[in-house]
């Protein structure tokens, strides 16, 4: 039975390739894309938009492309007649824009990179086609500094914060006015939907946001949510993987990754959005909860016994599942991987994650994990080395010192990845 008016459901953050602690999600992906196809099918999709961060590095392996191909080629002969994605900070546009021509044969319309010397046109387009368009969208990409830059011309500013803010704003007024050249030309008031990948102002990142990259690379500094007046009926958001509106808004949302990226993800909703709109009447927007093919689950305890009884009724609650071990008590019981390792044989469970949480004061907890140096994230590394050199660098005294050291780290981070991806 057809549906009236246009039908589109918005994901991001896919983070094809993703490992947790060198554990393969291949399947968990697998399982993902076979329910996002049916999503898209049971609810008579008519475009999937996809905003940013489609890979987890800007080098895929072969196994998360043919998962990214694969998917994208099965909707070919369903409902769903277009999909639009757009790259992250995690993606490389080299990669994205490799297979963006043959893509294009799929009605897959990828828009990796801005386009300075054509005025940005090529993220202003109608779906599905202009001969019978239904909405205009407005794709923009992560926006790395030259296209900040290249939005903003020849202003200068004293701050990054203040560049990207300038710079972001800019570009989504050139969008938005070439946005309404289209709707003009095609004479038709037809809705407009902005697609973006950013930190807005007022969104909540994921809890373990300060423990990871994710809270470093990828526009560092919030913009403001007024970037996206009334004219974009819905703003499709990425970047922040756990689900929200943000300013309170309705029409501005995060889709949210659909996988969490470590433990402290797992207790959000997984979910995709899907947006209708039909003529004269504001989009309405229904969140579909995903079912996430395996759970992650945190096992804590003061003491030994306390973590066997658990880790068997956690067997019995989630078979399956992947799990965090947190020893919370005083002192050390040794490897608590060693410890352990028969009671997980005893159970479907997999322990992935192993750690002492020595609770130091009333807000704070320190870490001691049983994983080599591959295993942590920059961020981590820089924190823990900055804690063993806070007396003799004289931070205790000049925190102002600290905060510039600070800065500079995630100056230099933020360069090398997007070296690394570009």
């Amino acid at each position: 039975m057809s549906h009236i008016g246009y039908r589109i459901l918005h994901t991001s953050d896919w983070h094809l390739g993703n490992t947790l602690h060198d554990h393969s999600r291949i399947e968990e992906y697998r399982s993902f894309f076979e329910e996002l196809k049916k999503i898209l099918v049971q609810n008579e999709v008519d475009a999937l938009l996809v905003s940013g961060d489609i890979f987890d590095t800007g080098a895929p392996s072969n196994a998360a492309l043919e998962l990214y191909y694969s998917f994208l080629t099965s909707l070919n002969g369903t409902c769903c007649k277009n999909v639009v994605v757009t790259a992250g900070n995690h993606d490389s546009p080299s990669t994205l824009n490799t297979s963006r021509s043959l893509l294009e044969l799929l009605n897959v319309r990828v828009v990796a990179t801005p386009d300075a010397a054509n005025q940005f046109k090529n993220e202003v387009f109608a779906l599905p086609n202009e001969e019978a368009p239904q909405v205009i969208v407005c794709a923009a990409p992560y926006l790395r500094d030259a296209s900040l830059q290249a939005s903003l011309g020849s202003e200068k500013f004293e701050t990054d914060e203040q560049f990207v803010r300038a710079g972001t704003k800019a570009h989504f007024e050139k969008l938005q006015k070439l946005a309404l050249e289209l709707r003009e030309k095609l004479g038709k008031n037809l809705p407009i939907v902005a697609m973006a990948h950013l930190y807005a102002a007022g969104a909540s990142p994921s809890d373990n946001a300060d423990d990871t990259e994710y809270s470093i690379v990828g526009n560092l500094e919030n913009v403001n949510s007024e970037i996206f007046p009334p004219v974009f009926d819905y703003v499709a958001l990425g970047h922040i993987h756990r689900p929200q509106k943000v300013a309170g808004e309705d029409r501005i949302r995060y889709s949210g990754s659909p996988l969490p990226m470590g433990f402290d993800e797992a207790r959000s909703q997984s979910e995709v959005l899907l947006v209708n709109f039909e003529p004269g009447v504001a989009p309405v927007v229904r969140p579909i909860g995903l079912n996430l093919p395996r759970k992650l689950v945190t096992i804590s305890g003061t003491d030994l016994s306390e973590i066997r009884e658990k880790i068997a009724r956690q067997d019995r609650e989630t078979p399956g599942a992947w799990v965090r071990v947190q020893f919370t008590g005083a002192g050390s019981v040794g490897s608590l991987r060693e410890n352990l390792a028969d009671d997980f044989d005893r159970t479907s469970l997999e322990l992935v994650q192993a750690e002492y949480v020595a609770r130091v004061d009333n807000s704070r907890a320190t870490l001691t994990e049983e994983r080599d140096l591959s295993e942590f994230s920059p961020t981590e590394v820089f924190e823990r080395r900055m804690e063993s050199v806070e007396t003799k660098m004289g931070f205790d005294q000049d925190p102002e010192l600290k905060i510039r050291v600070e800065q500079a780290f995630q100056e230099i981070l933020k360069s090398v990845q997007e070296g690394m991806v570009d």
